[in-house]
């Protein structure tokens, strides 16, 4: 379910034919659904479809915007060859209603819808939100949300990039799509959602997957593990070929962070160059069957896919919803973990394992979708004896972001070691190599360590080889590396937002941000901090000294506040929440079930196709 602010619902326009015979006409959001290809091979006539979607969107009208559905590798290749048509503003991760499983391989859960447009600025669409999910088992918001309620808004948080609220099925009309389609982009500017079903003219070419199956102790060059401080591509180059069994790398991103010794500001061609290079050396000492993961946002996956198809297999795309900074209104949550292997893969180890550690174990099944963690509710799954967890999947929605600083070392890109454990316990056996050109604070060599898996980590900056081996040490010791540490606030940061320094509140930052609400009702609107400064019973000092931005200051008085529980309270006169703000969202929710209702009712209008020769 989502809620959008204000939209003009689009009305959906089922256009027939072949988009090799259409031309379209003023702008709108043109929609074209593909088959789900499973590999490259199973696209029939690559270069013509290729060519027949490139020209659709050459003749789109300047202010459209065009959505694709299909599958990730198919929404990679074509991403890839995009020259001038259009400009990728999104890639959605999309459920689907029907998982696709395979024997020794991890089964396929998302789809892709790529965003284009034809303008270059930003993309032009409605604020919307997703509704909250609750625990099954409890009834509460999956997310604990604690001492922050008043912060969010009552309906849910905002869409993102990832969306599993919403499951597709490549055998039925996406009807869902199409409705959150229609109030996304409900601006002024468009008129109708126009929907291409194109999955009769290019039936998918039906292909058996193979394996191969290797050795696991074949071609083991190295004697013990390593710590390598020195430039990744000089100390790729004195490795082996095919001597590891698995290479991970979180590459810079060339998105302006302070690593220690990298310019992430680099020009973009030159990046990619690099990224060339050592992703050659990586596919150069990877041992034949086994996997190079890259980690990285799905813009630049995609020009890493378009490199390593040349090399290598592809394998899969596995999509992390890791919840970043919010930066804008559909929030950045999907990190692709793009898998290449050399040659044929072999059964992934992980799902053919017959034995497992207790870690291997927690790492390769995820929690099942909607269950929440608070502890008193896993405690009462765990006595009525509910089963909660799956076997994981290419969908990746269980593991957070550290985000609190007494679980960092002073380095601004930690991974959750999670991620790693998940990885390492999927594509490795006992005492294989695990690789990391780009090692940092050495997540993926502890995570290697703990698993007992032999690793080789290679870093740049001194100081932070200098951590690694540090941590290194402390796991010899018997301590955990990835433990709570109250001691050290680290001097890195993730964020371009400034750190407030240690300091007592004599007021708590709620407390603060409801007596702004409260004053924001008394005037109807934002209060200025002159006004703050004249109405408070609070020092303006408070607001100066306990907030890193007025924009902070005043976040409650924003938004409506929401409860964690299913069955919202009626709100009295002692009530925190907004009663105004409450009175406009239940109009939003009975003109939206009432459109719903109308669309759902009423039949898809058809238009005849325009001649491509007009």
């Amino acid at each position: 379910m989502h809620l959008s602010d204000n939209a003009l619902r689009l009305e959906e326009n089922i256009i027939k034919g072949n988009i090799a015979d259409i031309t379209t006409g003023s702008a709108n959001v043109e929609f074209v659904i593909l088959p789900y290809f499973d590999s490259l091979e199973a696209i029939p006539n690559k270069e013509k479809l290729f060519g027949d979607l490139k020209r659709f969107i050459s003749l789109t009208d300047s202010k459209s915007t065009i959505t694709i559905l299909s599958s990730p590798i198919f929404a990679a290749d074509f991403s890839a060859v995009l020259n001038g048509e259009a400009y990728l503003k999104l890639w959605v991760a999309v459920k689907l209603e029907e998982p696709i499983t395979l024997k020794d391989h991890l089964t396929e859960k998302h789809a892709a819808l790529l965003v284009l447009t034809r303008y270059k600025e930003s993309l032009k669409h409605t604020k919307t939100r997703i509704g909250y999910t609750y625990c099954p088992s409890c009834d509460r918001t999956t997310k604990d949300y604690g001492g922050k309620k008043h912060l969010y808004h009552e309906f849910g948080t905002l869409m993102s990039d990832v969306w599993r609220d919403v499951a597709v099925d490549f055998q039925l009309h996406p009807k869902d799509i199409v409705n959150r389609l229609s109030d996304l982009f409900g601006l002024s500017s468009y008129k109708s959602v126009n929907v291409y079903d194109q999955r009769e003219f290019y039936r998918p070419i039906i292909r058996q997957r193979s394996f191969q199956r290797f050795s696991q102790t074949e071609n083991n060059h190295f004697e013990k593990s390593l710590l390598l401080n020195g430039d990744s591509l000089e100390q790729l180059k004195a490795i082996p070929e095919n001597s590891i069994d698995f290479c991970f790398a979180d590459p810079p991103y060339n998105l302006k962070k302070k690593y220690e010794n990298w310019n992430d500001e680099i020009d973009i061609k030159q990046y990619f160059e690099w990224c060339d290079i050592w992703l050659s050396e990586l596919a150069r000492v990877l041992k034949p069957g086994r996997t190079l993961a890259v980690l990285n946002i799905p813009q630049w996956s995609i020009r890493h896919f378009k490199h390593l198809k040349k090399i290598l297999d592809y394998q899969d795309w596995i999509v992390w919803e890791g919840l970043s900074m919010p930066v804008r209104m559909i929030m950045p949550a999907h990190y692709s973990i793009l898998c290449f292997t050399k040659g044929k893969p072999r059964p992934l180890p992980g799902l053919v394992r017959t034995n497992h550690s207790s870690l291997e174990m927690r790492a390769i099944e995820t929690l099942s979708e909607n269950f929440c963690l608070r502890q008193d509710c896993v405690t009462k799954r765990r006595r009525l004896r509910i089963k909660d967890t799956e076997m994981v999947s290419n969908l990746w929605w269980d593991i957070h972001r550290l985000k609190h600083n007494s679980r960092r070392v002073d380095h601004p890109c930690q991974l959750p070691p999670m991620i790693m454990y998940r990885l390492i316990s999927l594509f490795t056996n006992e005492g294989e190599f695990v690789l990391d050109p780009f090692n940092g604070a050495a997540t993926t060599t502890l995570a290697a360590q703990q698993l007992n898996r032999k690793y080789v980590g290679i870093e740049l900056s001194g100081y932070y080889h200098k951590i690694a081996t540090q941590r290194h040490q402390e796991l010899m010791f018997g301590l955990n590396p990835f433990r709570k540490n109250n001691d050290d606030t680290p001097k890195a940061k993730n964020s371009p937002v400034e750190r407030l320094k240690k300091q007592k509140y004599e007021v708590s930052k709620k407390a603060l941000q409801l007596e702004i609400k409260s004053i924001a009702r008394q005037l109807g609107r934002i209060p200025t901090k002159e006004e703050v400064t004249k109405l408070s019973k609070y020092p303006i000092e408070y607001y100066e000294n306990y907030f890193v931005s007025w924009g902070e200051v005043t976040a409650a008085a924003r938004t409506t506040g929401m409860t964690e529980f299913k069955t919202r309270t009626v709100p009295t006169a002692t009530n925190t929440d907004d009663e105004r703000q409450l009175k406009l969202f239940k109009q939003h929710r009975k003109k939206y079930k009432k459109d719903r209702k109308k669309m759902d009712q009423a039949p898809a209008k058809t238009t005849r196709p325009q001649s491509k020769r007009g």
